[in-house]
């Protein structure tokens, strides 16, 4: 995929900086690590498919993992399998209700469904628990451009950009929404930005910014 799973590394990265497993002198436990990891550490050296079926026998044994439920639920979202990813990130949702990124997700993947105002619940629910990955605030911003909010949809944009550390995808992601917003200077300076850091097919990124080609759809392919 275009994007090395489109926000699917974003999330899973601050997802694993705030959670770190430890070890245990239960064997059944040491064991739910050990499977774990394994899969983790093979995602990017094997198809996505295998890993989400291994992932998927991993939780008929051990669905109290939320880092397993929201790698599930990452894969599935680059599948464009929203429904399952609206699942796995609920399920993590119960087992770790105070982590930010977690609605975050949650509420991206309704906004790729088009549903409005789920995305603004759980987007707006992940901000107010200060979650301040730029990923968040982009897909904040992006929903109210979807939403015809041009003010809330600037000052979520400009906030994203402020939180620094950009990736390309990020950067990708304003420079549509600046363009939409026939802001061309800044939509330019975005653009440059997501190709310095390695934007991939950028013919067809241009179709989504004369409007040929969906921003979900380059994202997906």
């Amino acid at each position: 995929m275009k994007t090395n799973f489109l926000f699917f590394a974003l999330l899973f990265i601050a997802w694993r900086c705030q959670n770190k497993n430890s070890a245990s002198t239960d064997p059944q436990q040491n064991r739910y690590y050990r499977i774990y990891n394994e899969i983790y550490t093979g995602w990017s050296k094997i198809p996505l498919a295998s890993t989400q079926q291994k992932l998927n026998a991993y939780l008929q044994e051990f669905p109290e993992n939320a880092n397993a439920q929201m790698l599930a639920g990452n894969i599935a979202f680059s599948f464009a399998e929203y429904d399952k990813a609206v699942e796995h990130y609920r399920a993590a949702i119960a087992i770790q209700p105070r982590q930010a990124i977690l609605y975050s997700a949650l509420g991206s993947a309704f906004n790729f469904q088009n549903k409005t105002d789920s995305a603004e619940k759980y987007l707006m629910k992940a901000i107010s628990m200060n979650d301040s990955s730029s990923y968040t605030f982009l897909n904040a911003s992006l929903l109210y451009l979807k939403m015809n909010n041009k003010e809330k949809c600037r000052s979520f944009a400009d906030s994203a950009f402020a939180k620094g550390n950009i990736s390309q995808v990020t950067y990708s992601g304003l420079c549509f929404i600046f363009n939409q917003l026939n802001e061309t200077e800044k939509s330019r300076e975005f653009y440059t930005q997501a190709v310095a850091l390695g934007l991939k097919d950028t013919l067809a990124f241009k179709e989504v910014l004369d409007g040929k080609l969906k921003l979900e759809d380059y994202y997906r392919t």
